[in-house]
């Protein structure tokens, strides 16, 4: 099965106590395990850092296990995929179509793009999502 992971999945990953923990780090091990595929979008990085660092200032992780953290993902070897500025402009069509925010709206995208299913944590992109692509919610993993 392929894949497409946003943010708040791969947060989960990291993050103690987060809803669906379990079958986050079910989907991490089963891609280690060559039993999935998994990619996601250059965006993710970034938006699971800025939760990362939510998480630091609240005392749920210190900064130096979160720059550890981004580092270990990062070789995990999940590729990451990068938007053009036209890719973009269709996004755009996109998050208006669903009422997305551009960022989930790229995720969609992406999935449509490289025939992947979406896997989501985020009740919002999950309902909305399934008119433009296939996707599942994680805590159905």
């Amino acid at each position: 099965m392929r894949y497409i992971v946003d943010a708040s999945v791969v947060a989960k990953w990291v993050l103690p106590g987060e809803p669906y923990q379990v079958n986050a780090v079910k989907l991490k091990n089963d891609y280690v395990s060559g039993v999935v595929d998994l990619s996601s979008l250059f965006l993710a990085s970034l938006e699971v850092a800025s939760a990362f660092r939510k998480a630091v200032r609240l005392g749920r992780l210190s900064e130096a296990d979160a720059e550890e953290a981004l580092v270990a993902l990062g070789d995990m070897g999940v590729e990451l995929h990068s938007l053009s500025w036209s890719d973009v402009a269709r996004v755009l069509g996109i998050a208006s179509e669903l009422g997305l925010s551009v960022y989930d709206a790229s995720y969609v995208s992406v999935a449509e793009d490289v025939k992947a299913t979406l896997i989501t944590a985020d009740d919002a992109l999950y309902e909305r999502a399934g008119k433009r692509c296939s996707v599942q919610h994680l805590r159905d993993y």
